[in-house]
């Protein structure tokens, strides 16, 4: 095959706008502004980030599912020791915020057990009643009645009272 195209053999078409007139013609503005913004905001802008992104694609860093490490409880907490205070009311406040969900998933797959069975739901979902049963007492006897305002003191105190109440039970039983 020979180089190079013979150009004798496939001319061009003709240009349908006259040479002199695309000589003449004004430069769109648009096109200006938008290279201006390309090279003096975009480039900039974008060279810091893949800089920035590279650094941190060495050491990775994962934001879901973080992780607390536990911390002891309100009772084994020395008097005075307002830090450990803190970080009891604190792991008790997750706490209370898991066993909420979990509370709400039974919830949540209860009634969609309920959606699909239909009227054979009290057969079909005897299971997650149960669950469901189950997973509210306990939530009721750990959190019940401490109101908005509970706190891991008031949520101890109760604890304390129903052990003491358990055991006064079981001592007039035998």
């Amino acid at each position: 095959m020979a180089e190079g195209r013979d150009r004798e053999v496939y001319t061009a078409p003709p240009p349908r706008t006259p040479v002199a007139d695309r000589t003449t013609s004004v430069p769109n503005p648009v096109t200006f502004l938008q290279a201006v913004f390309s090279y003096v905001v975009d480039a900039p802008v974008t060279f810091v980030r893949e800089w920035i992104e590279s650094r941190q694609a060495k050491n990775k860093f994962y934001y879901y599912h973080q992780k607390f490490p536990r911390v002891p409880d309100l009772s084994e907490c020395m008097e005075g020791d307002h830090l450990c205070f803190f970080e009891a009311e604190a792991q008790w406040r997750r706490d209370r915020m898991v066993d909420q969900q979990i509370v709400e998933i039974c919830r949540e797959r209860l009634g969609a057990c309920k959606q699909r069975e239909g009227p054979n739901q009290f057969q079909n979902c005897a299971k997650e009643i149960e669950q469901l049963a189950q997973v509210t007492k306990a939530y009721q006897d750990r959190y019940g009645d401490l109101g908005v305002h509970g706190n891991s003191r008031t949520c101890l105190m109760k604890q304390k009272h129903r052990m003491i109440e358990e055991r006064k039970a079981q001592a007039n039983a035998s």
